[in-house]
């Protein structure tokens, strides 16, 4: 959830960033979606995920 969904639903103070004491739920890609180009999303693959802020799967 961004920040602007989180004050959207009030709950900017437990979501919508990276900071201490937050709930963190976010995946790191190989690939950065923002420079990359449109086919290549497809193809980008997952490296690790974690919720609330601890690792619960790494390639």
């Amino acid at each position: 959830m961004t920040i602007w969904a989180a004050k959207g639903s009030f709950e900017e103070k437990q979501k919508g960033s990276l900071e201490a004491g937050k709930t963190a739920d976010f995946i790191i890609l190989d690939t950065d979606l923002i420079k990359c180009k449109e086919q290549e999303i497809l193809n980008c693959k997952v490296l690790s995920t974690y919720i609330n802020g601890q690792i619960v799967w790494k390639q």
